[in-house]
């Protein structure tokens, strides 16, 4: 009966890890909503989070001798859980209006908005978190009665309840999500937490079994110390290496997200492999633990060695990291001769090819940790919770010194060797501390380490060997075609010629300007996160250039512009261009961005120094949210809705909050690609944005469409469009794109409102809950969707623009559709870009 009960608490605590890990994916994109997806934002929520487990995991040390039925307690913890967890979304509705008027008095999000959203956050998240951190040292009092059963008993629950949690990720991220949306999957871990507890409650009941004293003896025939007694000093050394640990282990796993997504790609599915291969390598090592229990070695010289090994293994990664995009260009072609795009399989690989080692030693290092903390405090439930709490708040401390302070001081390669070096150093200082306690070199021995460990963590990250930047800077992971030669997609395809010009790891974003080799001509572009979303290219530029135009062109007497998202500052500059406009309102989220907008000045015009622009560091949508100002244009350029978060740029939520803030008459526009994006995913965008607007209309560039609407009807004369065609910054702009003139230019209206209705009815509505777009369009990455995206407009019939009266062709089949395109490449060459002046000081 005994062994029964157990093995049932071990399965009950895989399943509650699962469930912990969704309701830490749902909640924080819930919160993401209200506080916005900034780092500061998503930092804020992360912490508070975790700081509820840490405080959760204290309190339950301290109490857990005091209960008689530990696994009952455990049930009531996963029911209280549950309870939470279905009162949360109207709590957060709550959450949302006062944080709404909030920022709406303050004028913006300024320091006191953010510890608004820090204290809002907390106490949220405060209850189920502190209940999460509880179940772990509930658990340690009914499973260990004697000091001999804590390290293998904490490293099987430990690493069970860890692999639950890698496998919840996997769950949510790539089954339960795109399926069922998020409350939904939110309301399935609560259906799992109340079924948990209440299992657990009938087991204890079923066992009747009250929890037995803990032994509190450690005595030798218990410990076998093959060493002398070393002291207090060295267990103490040992235990606050566990918030050593904590501050290494987070802070890597966000430098290494970070560097990886460079690589496979910054997908939603890319994330869930990343957080999966993190915490796979964790239980890994606590079952490892469990298996090979090192009775004989002393916990503090342990805890020593594995500081060491992590330290050590994860500065070896981390200098292999430049060497992953040709390993995971070589494994993508050797699993699946693939060529187009990275599998998931490839992705998980080159996760674990970075991860993996050094996240098996953090996994023996936390039982090794409260094993240490055990002696110390002689209670085994006490040792968890105090090793928890400590753990979690060095974790705390490790995520946000990574993005607050190691990637903007150090870089991400830096950052990363500070955290192996702290490892590393402060495992030495332990191991020292062990094994000369009893030495008559102790003491001198003890502070030449620490001292040595000090000037490593100080001088490693400066004379470490450099990466090379231009392999992050150069590599796209969304064109992994351009990687393999043509006559057989085998061998790697020869270096193009290329220059770095500028590369910048932001807080939450990698940023390069490259110079690149397009057959004779050099093109430059910009690059955000390992995705080129801007250059001047021809095709761009007409992209860019016509989302600036177009809707301040519709505008009867537009005076207020706002525009999302800087990219190379074209559209920001073609905005500018127009005389009328009186206030220029720019919102960026990752201030690097900003930092390269001088290597295009020729083509942005130097917009960033006119003296009408207003720039604000923030999330897009937040702003829009939050902001009590209103506009009479507002244009969007952002990026490809496969990318992590960006998906809440196309939901119908967010156009009705920028619907609400335009002015009567007022104009909206957004770009829209039609490469790697499916057709159904394609009607979608446009169905979600037409249920915001009252009128429509769709707009041709060379590449892609711009989507503008209005609650009021579109009036544009051929004469006002002549005349502000005339004004000299636009007709120079849009001479560049062979647009200056009103037929060409309106040439390129593709439909209105109704014939929009007709292509988009029945289609899918990208929400806030359903996320459908950020599930959905992944899968097309590296397909040619284009031509199918344009054959899909053969159910779109035109209306009017006032005095409009020729349009564009409609395409019936898929073969006219690609007969047209190959015709307008062929009038539209990209060798435009050469007429594009050059600023004084300008880049060339």
């Amino acid at each position: 009966m005994l062994l029964a009960v157990r093995i049932s608490a071990y399965g009950l605590f895989l399943f509650s890890g699962a469930t912990a890990l969704v309701y830490q994916v749902t909640w924080l994109r819930e919160l993401s909503l209200i506080f916005g997806a900034s780092f500061y934002a998503v930092s804020i929520v992360l912490s508070s989070f975790m700081g509820g487990l840490a405080l959760g995991g204290w309190v339950a040390g301290r109490l857990s001798d005091r209960f008689t039925r530990p696994l009952a307690a455990y049930g009531m913890l996963e029911i209280a859980i549950a309870a939470f967890a279905m009162v949360l979304p109207p709590l957060l509705g709550v959450v949302d209006d006062f944080y709404v008027r909030s920022a709406q008095a303050a004028g913006g999000v300024t320091a006191g908005l953010n510890a608004m959203r820090f204290v809002l956050a907390f106490g949220v998240l405060l209850l189920p978190t502190v209940f999460m951190g509880a179940t772990l040292p509930v658990l340690i009092r009914f499973m260990v009665h004697a000091y001999g059963e804590l390290g293998t008993r904490l490293s099987l629950l430990y690493g069970i309840n860890t692999a639950g949690a890698a496998g919840g990720a996997a769950l949510a991220g790539f089954v339960l999500l795109p399926a069922l949306g998020n409350s939904a999957t939110q309301q399935l871990a609560v259906n799992a937490n109340l079924i948990i507890g209440i299992v657990a409650i009938a087991v204890d009941f079923l066992a009747g079994r009250a929890a037995e004293p803990e032994a509190h003896g450690v005595g030798d025939e218990v410990l076998l110390p093959p060493l002398p007694r070393r002291g207090r000093l060295p267990l103490r050394l040992a235990f606050y290496g566990t918030a050593v640990a904590g501050f290494s282990a987070l802070a890597l796993e966000v430098m290494w997200t970070r560097a990886i997504s460079l690589i496979i790609g910054g997908t939603t599915y890319s994330f869930t492999i990343m957080l999966t291969a993190f915490l796979s390598g964790i239980w890994i090592g606590s079952w490892l633990h469990a298996s090979l229990p090192l009775r004989r070695v002393h916990e503090s010289v342990q805890l020593g060695a594995l500081l060491m090994l992590v330290g050590g293994t994860s500065f070896v990664s981390s200098q292999l990291i430049p060497r992953v995009p040709s390993l995971v260009i070589w494994l993508n072609d050797w699993l699946y001769q693939d060529h187009m795009q990275i599998r998931f399989g490839t992705s998980l690989l080159g996760a674990f090819a970075v991860m993996l080692i050094p996240c098996i030693f953090l996994g023996f290092a936390f039982p090794v940790a409260s094993q240490v903390r055990a002696q110390l405090v002689q209670r085994f439930g006490a040792s968890v919770g105090d090793t928890l709490g400590l753990n979690t708040l060095g974790s705390i401390t490790g995520s946000l010194a990574a993005g607050f302070l190691l990637i903007p001081w150090l870089g991400l390669q830096g950052g990363m060797v500070l955290a192996s070096s702290l490892a590393f150093g402060y495992g030495a200082v332990v191991l020292v501390a062990a094994l000369g306690s009893r030495a008559s070199w102790g003491r001198a021995g003890l502070g030449a380490t620490a001292l040595a460990a000090l000037l490593l963590v100080i001088v490693a990250p400066r004379v470490a060997p450099s990466w090379d930047v231009e392999r992050f800077a150069t590599f796209k992971h969304d064109r992994i075609q351009m990687y393999y030669e043509r006559a057989d997609g085998r061998r790697p395809a020869p270096p193009k010629r290329t220059r770095v010009l500028y590369y910048e790891e932001g807080r939450s974003s990698t940023v390069a300007v490259v110079d690149a080799a397009l057959g004779a001509l050099q093109q430059r572009y910009i690059a955000v996160n390992g995705k080129v979303v801007a250059s001047e290219g021809g095709r761009d530029m007409e992209v860019q250039l016509l989302l600036g135009h177009v809707p301040v062109l519709l505008h009867p007497n537009p005076r207020t512009v706002l525009v999302i998202g800087f990219g190379a500052g074209v559209t920001l500059g073609s905005v500018a261009a127009h005389e009328g406009i009186e206030e220029l309102t720019l919102v960026e989220i990752e201030p690097a961005v900003l930092a390269a907008g001088s290597l295009f000045a020729h083509v942005n015009e130097d917009v960033l120094s006119d003296p009408r622009l207003e720039v604000i560091i923030q999330d897009g949508r937040n702003f829009v949210k939050t902001t009590e100002r209103t506009f009479d244009v507002i244009t969007a350029d952002p990026v490809h809705p496969w990318a992590a978060g960006s998906a809440y740029l196309y939901t119908t939520e967010y156009y009705a909050q920028a619907s609400r803030r335009l002015n009567e008459g007022g104009v909206m526009c957004q770009w829209v690609p039609l490469t790697a994006l499916s057709v159904e995913n394609f009607r979608s965008i446009v169905a979600s944005f037409g249920q915001n607007f009252a009128h429509v209309s769709v707009w041709n560039t060379a590449t892609d469409i711009a989507l503008v609407g209005s609650n009021d009807p579109f009036q544009l004369s051929m004469e006002q469009l002549a005349q502000r065609l005339g004004e000299p910054r636009v007709a120079r702009q849009l001479r560049w794109i062979d647009l200056a003139d009103p037929k060409p230019f309106l040439a390129q209206l593709a439909v209105e409102t109704n014939g929009v209705e007709n292509f988009s009815r029945d289609a899918f509505i990208n929400t806030d809950d359903n996320l459908y777009l950020e599930f959905s369009s992944p899968l097309a990455i590296g397909k040619m969707c284009r031509a199918r995206n344009i054959c899909g407009m053969a159910g779109w019939y035109p209306g009017r623009i006032d005095t409009v009266e020729s349009w564009p062709p409609l395409f019936e089949t898929a073969r006219e559709a690609t007969r047209a395109l190959r015709d307008y490449r062929a009038r539209r060459p990209p060798t435009r870009l050469k007429k594009y002046p050059k600023l004084p000081g300008a880049g060339n």
